[in-house]
């Protein structure tokens, strides 16, 4: 296989992944709050619930300091004349090339997450599935939709 592509994902795309794991540990938490609740007017003993949301809250605040980082190493894309070319993963690293020819639509979104730090994604759409390219500033992520679509275009012209 050839050398990994070489474009990397905006710095600022490390906050967002930090903020969006902030927001499911905050979610836990109040899931667990409902929990304790409910169990205690049940008459139940509570021990379960603290003990289940603290090792979950374990689980995801671990994931919050490590997985970011290693993501934001890994993630990488390329768009060459006849492919995107992406590659990422923490612990199963992953290489997909979609062939321009295949590609049926693009597209770019933002989340408020996403909005807020002045980033957006672009998603790349096939007849089977969709790749997306997270955490793009938010002019590149334009720029690279146009190019992809302009791209396949041309590829779908020379078939």
């Amino acid at each position: 296989m050839s050398d990994l592509p070489s474009h990397r994902l905006d710095p600022r795309m490390l906050r967002v992944w930090y903020i969006s794991s902030l927001v499911g540990i905050v979610a836990v938490a109040a899931l667990a709050v409902v929990a304790w609740l409910i169990v205690r007017h049940l008459g139940g003993d509570v021990f379960w619930v603290y003990l289940v949301a603290g090792v979950i809250e374990a689980i995801c605040v671990g994931d919050m300091l490590v997985s970011p980082r290693v993501e934001y190493a890994t993630w990488r894309y390329d768009v060459t004349p006849t492919d995107v070319d992406l590659y990422s993963g923490v612990f199963t690293k992953k290489r997909t090339l979609v062939p321009l020819v295949r590609v049926q639509h693009v597209q770019t979104k933002q989340g408020p997450i996403l909005r807020a730090h002045g980033l957006a994604s672009v998603t790349v759409s096939t007849a089977g599935e969709s790749f997306e390219i997270p955490g793009l500033a938010e002019d590149d992520a334009n720029r690279l939709r146009d190019r992809v679509a302009e791209l396949a275009r041309l590829a779908k012209e020379d078939v």
